[in-house]
């Protein structure tokens, strides 16, 4: 119990801090609108990728209670989010290291439990992934799939935000509805999107047009377009087989695809 006071009074500071610490373009959210889309795919492999080139990277499970970011490493932690918002550990508290470049923070699964993401917790945690900012050249963060109050201020608050969409009608439209939403409240983050499982170049061109002419007549929004991927079965082996895709699949289409998205990373800078 003692424990779980000083972690309240932490929080307590963290919450009373100016918004506009560390505003430096380092979170970036995946989201989409339904499951399966890939999201934690992608948000793994681009981490592991920016990490072998140098990067420093955490990378965030944000599902909380469906973790799937364990099982995409292949690894166990003993403290997860669970604990932290349970208010018994700071993030730094559970922290997990992949490689020297590479660290996760990882969620639960199945715990009846688990506190819901209220407005208030995800408030306190963007603060302190701010403080925590100047440790990492990002920060990933793998959300849960559809918009709840949490992950939504979760969304607004961080600096960039990539939907990954495929190409089914009803997953463009969800994302549009999230576009929507983050309209709604104010956001006014870099919004960026990636088509996964085409079947061609084409098909995830014309996927990303919809969403785009959509946001841009409606919402008045742009949205940047930073590719496709293949639908693959290596990417279903590697997903079942627990291995990065990237570290076995380096000459691969798809690792031409990631690799290409990724240097949109490597490529800014900040401060």
């Amino acid at each position: 119990m003692l424990g779980q006071a000083k972690r309240l009074l932490e929080l307590k500071n963290l919450i009373q801090k100016e918004q506009t610490e560390n505003k430096d373009g380092k979170i970036v959210s995946f989201t989409s609108g339904k499951g399966g889309t890939g999201k934690s795919f992608l948000s793994g492999n681009i981490a592991y990728l920016l990490s072998e080139t140098g990067k420093k990277i955490l990378l965030i499970d944000l599902d909380l209670n469906f973790s799937n970011l364990n099982t995409l490493f292949n690894i166990h932690s003993a403290n997860t989010i669970y604990h932290y918002l349970t208010y018994n550990k700071s993030l730094s508290d559970i922290i997990e290291k992949y490689n020297n470049n590479l660290h996760l923070i990882l969620g639960e699964s199945g715990k009846t439990d688990h506190p819901a993401f209220s407005n208030q917790k995800a408030e306190l945690m963007i603060n302190e992934l701010k403080n925590l900012s100047y440790k990492y050249d990002y920060i990933l963060v793998d959300t849960r799939s559809g918009i709840d109050e949490g992950t939504l201020k979760f969304l607004i608050n961080s600096n960039q935000v990539i939907f990954v969409v495929t190409p089914e009608p009803t997953s463009v439209m969800d994302s549009y509805v999230i576009l929507k939403m983050l309209k709604i409240n104010g956001a006014d983050n870099s919004l960026k999107a990636i088509v996964n499982k085409c079947f061609t170049a084409e098909e995830g061109k014309v996927t990303f047009d919809n969403l785009d002419k959509a946001a841009k007549h409606f919402l008045k929004l742009d949205v940047e377009y930073l590719g496709e991927l293949n639908f693959s079965e290596e990417v279903i082996k590697s997903i079942r087989n627990q291995i990065i895709f990237l570290e076995g699949q380096n000459s691969s289409e798809i690792s031409k695809q990631i690799k290409k998205i990724s240097l949109t990373f490597q490529k800014q800078t900040f401060g």
